[in-house]
């Protein structure tokens, strides 16, 4: 569940659904209720959690990589401050890594929400491992509760996460925006940001 440790601070922690490892309609799950004011006991595996983390779900070509996501997000892996984050279960890290190292992302650190554990929670439980200056994030519900927390949390906006913005702490931008916003948040003592692929989507 932990990634490895890095000499580095992580400066930008990205959940790996709502940027790189897309659905191919590009719609993911979202939370449909609100979030437990207290923290849930871990739940018991029900009967369709084998059916939905098949791997063939969660690769192509069901799944595609997101070119222009992967060069906006590698020059903060090749820098050492970059961190992903997913609901996926730990059963699926070596296809997912298979797939990240073949965009780019070879060794980055990745960090798993819990079979079980509620998505909200555990990400926060991630941010606080992470500590880090930026969060980015697609699921409205999730990105409000990291936001309410203290981490500034960019919701990449989509059809599916419509809904007004609370928290002083969470900003919503387009996703062709997403470059020019973690460049900016994160200051010009980092790399410039890779020319974009031209192409939105292509497998792993």
């Amino acid at each position: 569940m932990h990634a490895e440790t890095m000499g580095t601070r992580t400066l930008l922690l990205v959940d790996l659904e709502a940027t790189l490892d897309r659905h191919w309609f590009g719609r993911e799950v979202v939370l449909q209720g609100p979030i437990p004011a207290l923290e849930p006991p871990i739940a018991r595996p029900d009967r369709g959690f084998t059916a939905k983390w098949r791997a063939a779900l969660w690769t192509e070509p069901e799944r595609l990589m997101d070119l222009n996501a992967a060069a906006a997000l590698r020059p903060y892996h090749r820098d050492g401050v970059l961190a992903l984050m997913t609901e996926r279960p730990v059963e699926l890290r070596a296809c997912t890594e298979r797939r990240l190292a073949a965009v780019g992302f070879g060794g980055v650190p990745l960090y798993h929400v819990g079979s079980g554990e509620h998505p909200a929670y555990g990400k926060r439980r991630i941010a606080r491992e992470v500590r880090p200056a930026l969060t980015i994030e697609d699921d409205l519900r999730l990105a409000e509760f990291l936001a309410t927390y203290g981490y500034e949390t960019v919701l990449v906006d989509d059809r599916y996460n419509r809904g007004p913005i609370r928290s002083i702490n969470l900003m919503r931008i387009a996703r062709p925006d997403l470059a020019r916003v973690i460049a900016l948040r994160l200051g010009p003592e980092l790399v410039e940001v890779d020319p974009a692929f031209e192409g939105a989507l292509a497998p792993a």
